[in-house]
């Protein structure tokens, strides 16, 4: 225990209750602007300590001047200086971190505050590094940053790209595409392996690039459950989930998404990968209407792969996975073959493991059927995350039987 009273502290600070100083030593890495009485008179991106209640060190971290987070922290140290030296530290870090992990070719080298990069994270594409902003803060030390992973991470004649994520838009507004920074350009059009399978991907694309990294653990899992079962794949998307649960050895695979072009690149990633181009029944338009149209016919299948987006807006058709993923569940029951499966995807960040898995139960009973948790998986390795940081593990896969 310590005494009361901390020892003098100079230079800017904030104080936060011990209550947070103990979350924070854990290895939460926000300090929430909620949790702090006075505000820092500094610009974005200095470095300040943070103090327990009795002015003791807890450490320091960097300064967000708009937004819930007030400060994202960089160390638990006493002593710790924020520079190149440390940065390059880090980097070298990460990549330890990361051996013997067996990884795909294409993978996640950097994962924001795990790896000790508040607000940002670096994928490997190919020949490309691809840098996603998340936060406003990480412009304070991008500068530094880019030049030691153009040394440590960039592969030889490759490029990096960066992704702003900053900034929301909305429905009448498209995201910039990504902004070139170094090396060489992007092909609009580049092949990557996970796997053995091949994907086209886009590392200049405004949002993904076509294959998200975080769900290689859940399509891997589908992929062990698909052999002799009818699939239908839900928010399609790129066709990840469709060309594992074809090698699965899935009888039939139905994809439904609302963008064409989501198809058209399933196709092109399915010959990528030695299938046929219309391997797998596409099938255009609003999720919904689609299975109630599934509904009507009687039409049944053995496995559903549900991965909605948090958030969509189709044509007036509103989704908000927070709010309506028991009412998604509700929709797809009655097209779920006796004892058939169900694979949900969730990547809300503020839906609850406990609230999702509520979601799933009671959208299942409203349909007069009964779900059982069969199997389970989250962020692969490559996306470490920080104890305490329940935020983190955004990412839940459930598996699920129907009866």
């Amino acid at each position: 225990m310590r005494e009361h009273g901390g020892p003098a502290v100079r230079g800017a600070n904030v104080k936060v209750a011990n209550s947070v100083a103990r979350l924070l030593q854990g290895g939460h890495p926000w300090v929430f602007r909620s949790a702090i009485k006075r505000e820092p008179d500094l610009p974005e991106g200095s470095v300040i300590t943070v103090l327990d209640e009795d002015g003791y060190t807890v450490g320091q971290g960097l300064v967000e001047t708009d937004g819930a987070i007030a400060v994202r922290m960089l160390s638990t140290l006493e002593n710790f200086s924020w520079d190149a030296d440390e940065m390059r530290r880090r980097v070298k870090a990460a990549l330890v971190r990361r051996e013997g992990l067996k990884l795909p070719s294409t993978r996640r080298l950097i994962h924001a505050e795990a790896d000790g990069f508040p607000g940002i994270a670096v994928d490997l594409l190919g020949d490309f590094l691809l840098i996603y902003k998340y936060a406003r803060v990480a412009e304070s030390y991008l500068d530094e940053l880019l030049p030691i992973l153009e040394e440590l991470l960039m592969p030889a004649g490759g490029g990096i790209y960066l992704q702003d994520r900053v900034r929301p838009v909305t429905a009448d507004e498209r995201r910039p595409p990504a902004f070139h920074m170094a090396g060489k350009a992007a092909p609009p059009d580049l092949q990557v392996e996970e796997d053995g399978l091949r994907f086209h991907v886009d590392v200049t694309a405004p949002v993904s690039p076509g294959l998200f990294f975080d769900l290689r653990e859940g399509r891997r899992l589908a992929e062990s459950w698909s052999e002799g079962r009818s699939v239908l794949n839900l928010f399609s998307f790129t066709g990840a989930f469709a060309l594992r649960a074809l090698r699965g050895g899935a009888r039939s695979v139905t994809n439904v998404d609302a963008a064409a072009r989501s198809h058209a690149r399933c196709r092109q990633n399915l010959a990528a990968s030695g299938y046929e181009p219309e391997a797998c029944e596409a099938i255009n338009g609003d999720v919904f209407k689609h299975l109630e149209r599934f509904r009507q016919r009687d039409r049944v299948f053995d496995l559903v792969i549900v991965d909605p987006p948090p958030f969509s807006n189709v044509k007036g058709s509103v989704f908000s996975a927070l709010r309506d993923y028991g009412d998604l569940i509700q929709a797809i029951a009655p097209v779920v073959a006796p004892g058939g499966l169900v694979l949900a995807v969730c990547n809300a960040v503020r839906l609850s493991e406990e609230d999702f898995l509520l979601a799933l139960g009671q959208g299942a009973a409203a349909a007069g059927r009964k779900a059982c948790l069969l199997g389970e998986c989250g962020l692969p390795a490559d996306f470490p995350v920080l104890p305490a940081f329940i935020e983190g593990r955004y990412l839940k896969v459930k598996l699920l039987q129907m009866t």
